[in-house]
This record gives structure tokens, sequence and C-alpha cells, in this order.
């Protein structure tokens, strides 16, 4: 089969787990540009990418995604553990509103990751359960996946650099562990210079897991583990093939690596799904900018 289709197959959001995987067991400085044939052809697999094929097709729990999430961050994650351990904590809490979660958490000592704030695990669901520290979208879960085993509706907010939730019809603070008002979000968006437009805006459960991985993928990305962060690419792309800006991003990771057949592959996707002839036309030039440049020259 030929390079580019089997590409293309890899993006394309189906039931086929051939998809591109990455190298998680291969670091940067042994990685040579000659194994890309391999990579793409799919023989290495993403090992969680039948679950989150399964989730995809029916996105109806985001607790599941995050534990997905969890899985793909450190295959020996603790997921039975961790539905068990919300169960335990629903049964104990017993019937309640979302100030009766918040209160019951905070009194067995959950709360917002302080100095590690950026840590993997601050992102792994049975890793915050067991250590009672996380990030807002984490915390967010944990709160997600009481509330919903006592009965109460919940739904994802996609506020800007801090992840909300409602838990029936209370807005809830996950990273204060507290019940808030949009009146009080609008002050703090107001404080940062913020746009108060779509800070609201409902996270589906595809959001979260999205928004999920691109945290892990952005501090692996940070920490230079630039392999580790395409392969969290590849299971976004699962979720959004359509998505220019990934495309792009690994096109940036991929020029770390001279590999100039890999970024003119990812620009190419990124060009065929730019929302926007202006776009189109700033990746085009691109393209052509590269294909001018020795590979030598390109890392």
């Amino acid at each position: 089969m030929a390079r580019s289709s089997v590409f293309i197959d890899s993006r394309a959001r189906s039931k086929s787990l051939n998809r591109c995987c990455l190298l998680s067991d291969v670091s940067i400085g042994s990685y040579d540009p000659c194994q890309s044939d391999w990579i793409i052809a799919g023989l290495i697999s993403l090992p969680f990418a039948a679950e989150l094929a399964s989730f995809i097709d029916r996105p109806e729990d985001a607790v599941e995604g995050a534990l997905i999430v969890a899985s793909i961050i450190d295959k020996d994650a603790e997921v039975d553990w961790a539905r068990r351990e919300l169960d335990r904590l629903a049964a104990d809490f017993g019937p309640g509103d979302a100030g009766h979660i918040c209160d019951e958490l905070r009194r067995l000592g959950f709360q917002g990751a302080g100095r590690n704030y950026y840590a993997v695990n601050n992102s792994r669901l049975d890793s915050v359960l067991r250590s009672k520290r996380g990030i807002p979208i984490s915390l967010a879960m944990v709160i997600a996946g009481v509330a919903r085993r006592i009965g109460l509706s919940t739904e994802g907010v996609n506020f800007p650099r801090h992840f909300l939730l409602t838990v029936a019809d209370e807005l809830v603070d996950p990273f204060e562990l507290k019940v808030t008002s949009i009146e009080a979000s609008r002050e703090w968006l107001t404080d940062n210079n913020l746009d108060p437009n779509q800070a609201f805006a409902v996270a589906s459960p595809i959001d979260i897991v999205l928004r999920m991985l691109n945290n892990v993928r952005s501090i692996l990305q940070s920490s230079g583990d630039y392999l580790r962060a395409l392969e969290l690419s590849d299971y976004q792309l699962m979720l959004v093939p359509e998505h220019y800006g990934l495309y792009i991003e690994r096109a940036d990771v991929w020029m770390r690596f001279g590999d100039r057949d890999m970024v003119l592959r990812e620009l190419n996707s990124a060009l065929e799904h730019a929302p926007s002839r202006p776009i189109a036309e700033r990746i085009a030039d691109r393209i052509k900018d590269i294909g001018n440049t020795p590979s030598s020259d390109l890392n």
C-alpha cells in the first residue's frame, strides 16, 4: 500500500485500529527518519485505540473517557480501581447536591494541585483519586463521577484556562471545590483580560477528552518528550481528524527531527482541512518554502 494512502487512512475517524502511531519506545536520540515508513504503515499500533474508538462511537460518559486518558498516559493506570473508588465515594457521600459533594471531597483532603500543577499525573484520574490533588479538569471528573452515581446530571464548561462543571443546575469551580456563579466567573474573565464570549460553552465528553489529551501533550512537549507528544496527538486526531492546527503542530515537531517527508505530509493534511482561504494560502506558502529547504537545515 502506498505511504500516502495509509497516512490518510490513519487520520480517518473510522473503526479501523490500524492507525498511525508513534514511538513510545523510541528515544529522540535514536530516531531515524527512515523509520517513518513503518510508523505510517501501522506496524506500531496505538495501544488504546480500540477503547477510544468505542468511546467515540458512544461518547456518553466523560468520566469513562478520562479513564481512557489515564491508560494512554500510563498503560498500568488503575482504571478498575478508580471506578470502584468512585462507587465507594458516592455510597459514602449519599444523596446531596453539588455543594454537598464538594464539601465531602474537601473533608477528605481533595484540593487543587499546587507546586506540581503541571505534573502529568495530575491528569490521570486514578492518580488524582489516590493523591487527592488535581487540576481543574481532572477534579471535575472526580466530581462528575460521584455526581452521576448519586443521580445528578453533569456537563463540562469549556471555560478558558480553568475548566468548570455544572452539576444539576449549579456551576462548580472544581479546582476550588466549591459552587460558584456565572457572575463571579465573569469577574474572573474581566480580571484576566479574557473575552467572555463563548466562555461558558458546554464541553461535550469528546471535548473533555480532547482537552485532557491536549493538557498532557503540552506538558510532554514542553519537557522535550516530543515522540510521546506526537503519540498523544495521534489519539487527538482520532477525535478530531479535521483539526488543521494539530497537523501544523505535528509538522513543527517533525521539523526537529529534520524529516522533510513527514513535515510535508503533516502540512498537506493541514492544507486539506484549512478552514479558510487565507489560512490555506499561508500553509501552502510554508509547504513551498520547506520544499526548497535542504533537510539538513530543517532542524
